[in-house]
């Protein structure tokens, strides 16, 4: 018998911790390290990893896994470039704790608000309702990559309030049965507690998700759970993190961390040189700094992957926070096309655009229709907004002629946003990508399928900021500094005694593909778009190979981490 199940020899450790790379074998046995330095020992399977890099797997601290885990044990993309450990239910959104008449709802809110298929949704998420152990139970052997899954505030509410909890403040007495729903999470297994308060999230029925309505009482109360379990993590979004916090989000942000008594609370992406905020960001870094002057840990995230997004009338997000796109977009069809055909809804969107919101995407040059169905539309295809509206004549502006093509292509068309080359949004995130404090991550992984895809983050700040970071200083941003953030103890970077979670790279091949590309594989016959990645040879979870050159080798050898 072998001494050793794995040996990964001869390779170049960046072991995670920032400390200077060396030649070393890495070798485990049980799913776990048990020696790094010259290892003269049999083994199953010996990785000739001489030329290579060994590093630890990845870190991803948001991500929206928790319903294609059902059908993809890899998660991929994330898996694909380097992540061996996510953190699902983040913003608020989980599907359990549930009722069994509330999973359907819970479902189609995490279809509008993430963007994920419905059908694909109803057909292959194996989950009726229950308590979050159940949840938990179900996903039990079925995972290759390891899972910390948070409970989500919307579940929560709805469990104890029904549908009261898209409609108003909880009492006194709700906010309490909150809190030991909550609790309960934790004690099976729930690794944090996540919500959220954008604007932006809008359910199916039209209505802002459940944690939308929760007053300040309510959050710090659901924050100190964490305080008093002692462990595990908080994530929120407050309602102005794009632009900066405000008073209102500091105070409110400040309470939760001292409620959570010591425990990280990370913020969603800080949005460097923002159109109505260029210095928000900075503003917001600097409050997370004063926080923890103070011995309080807050994270804001920062997004290392390129920016843009994909988008088609039928299924985006992007345009919820202006009352007269909401209004229309989430209407039942025909409904739907009929107001999106009515000259009065198009004032009222024009409207909507010139007093700004979100809508600065809007920026028409910009736009492009990337991909359409019905072949009357393919002559708009690799136009901008601008040139389909001089092609269709007739006197239409930009708006028209986008809800004209899209009505065209039954709200199928695809457009695309891609922001140019901006260096002054490059020195703002080298800023973010060099602070501690910051975590690299908003890939949002398994979710906005048909907007964007951030799973590349991870190769994008190896191959893209190598003039900011060291390979060992990048290594350990998305892999030691983001575990140590969340509390893990037994990943994240490479040490005997801890999980043999661990890649083999080629630097000199590693890549993301220049931008990502649509592919129909999900279920439902359903698309996404995805981003690929090459250099890595080898993927190891708890001591057995993910995926070897890309290709998953079938394992299931994640673990959900409780």
């Amino acid at each position: 018998m072998a001494e050793l199940d794995l040996l990964v020899r001869g390779g170049t450790v960046v072991d995670g911790t920032g400390g200077p790379a060396r030649t070393a074998d890495v070798a485990v046995r049980d799913g776990e390290i048990v020696e790094i330095g010259r290892v003269d020992a049999t083994a199953d399977e010996v990785i000739d990893a001489d030329g290579l890099l060994v590093t630890p797997g990845f870190v991803d601290v948001h991500t929206h896994y928790d319903a294609q885990l059902h059908w993809d044990p890899t998660a991929s993309p994330a898996s694909w470039h380097g992540v061996t450990t996510l953190f699902t239910g983040n913003c608020g959104f989980t599907l359990a704790p549930a009722r069994p008449d509330d999973v359907e709802w819970l479902l189609l809110m995490l279809s509008r608000v993430e963007g994920m298929s419905a059908d694909a949704l109803r057909v292959a998420v194996d989950w009726s309702g229950g308590s979050f152990g159940e949840f938990l139970a179900g996903l039990q052997g079925r995972v290759g990559v390891n899972v910390a899954a948070n409970v989500g505030h919307c579940a929560v509410r709805r469990l104890v309030m029904g549908d009261d909890a898209s409609e108003r403040v909880a009492t006194p007495d709700e906010i309490d049965r909150m809190v030991a729903v909550t609790e309960a999470a934790l004690d099976q297994g729930a690794y944090g507690f996540t919500s959220s308060q954008l604007d932006l999230h809008v359910a199916h029925d039209g209505r802002g998700v459940p944690s939308n309505y929760a007053g300040s009482d309510e959050l710090i109360a659901l924050a100190a759970t964490i305080g008093r379990h002692g462990r595990g993590a908080i994530e929120f979004i407050p309602r102005s993190f794009l632009t900066g916090y405000d008073d209102d989000d500091r105070a409110l942000i400040r309470a939760m961390a001292v409620a959570a008594n010591g425990r990280p609370v990370h913020l969603n992406t800080v949005a460097p040189l923002h159109p109505s905020a260029p210095d928000g960001w900075s503003r917001s870094v600097e409050f997370a700094h004063d926080l923890a002057r103070d011995g309080l840990h807050v994270h804001p995230m920062f997004a290392a992957n390129r920016q843009g997004a994909h988008f088609a009338l039928g299924s985006t997000f992007l345009f919820d926070d202006l009352d007269s796109f909401r209004r229309v977009l989430t209407l039942p069809d025909p409904d739907r096309r009929t107001a999106l055909a009515d000259p009065a809804s198009r004032d009222a969107m024009r409207a909507d655009i010139a007093r700004g919101g979100y809508a600065f995407v809007f920026f028409w040059p910009m736009i492009r229709c990337e991909r359409a169905t019905n072949p009357a539309c393919e002559r708009f295809v690799g136009h901008s907004v601008t040139e389909i509206a001089a092609l269709l004549g007739e006197g239409r502006d930009e708006l028209d002629a986008f809800l004209d093509v899209s009505l065209l292509d039954d709200l199928d068309a695809q457009f695309a946003l891609s922001a140019p080359e901006n260096p002054h949004h490059r020195a703002a995130v080298a800023t973010l990508v060099a602070d501690p404090l910051v975590m690299p991550g908003s890939s949002d992984g398994g979710a906005h399928l048909l907007s964007f895809c951030g799973a590349d983050y991870t190769t994008r700040l190896l191959t893209e900021w190598s003039d900011v970071l060291s390979i060992e200083a990048a290594v350990a941003r998305i892999s030691g500094e983001p575990a140590c953030a969340q509390g893990l103890t037994d990943r994240g970077v490479l040490r005997a005694g801890l999980a043999a979670d661990l890649l083999v790279i080629d630097r000199d091949a590693l890549g993301s593909a220049p931008s990502p590309r649509h592919v129909v594989d999900f279920p439902a016959a359903s698309g996404r778009y995805v981003a690929d990645a090459s250099g890595y040879r080898v993927v190891v979870v708890n001591g057995v190979p993910l995926l070897r050159d890309g290709e998953s080798t079938g394992a299931c050898s994640g673990r959900i981490l409780t």
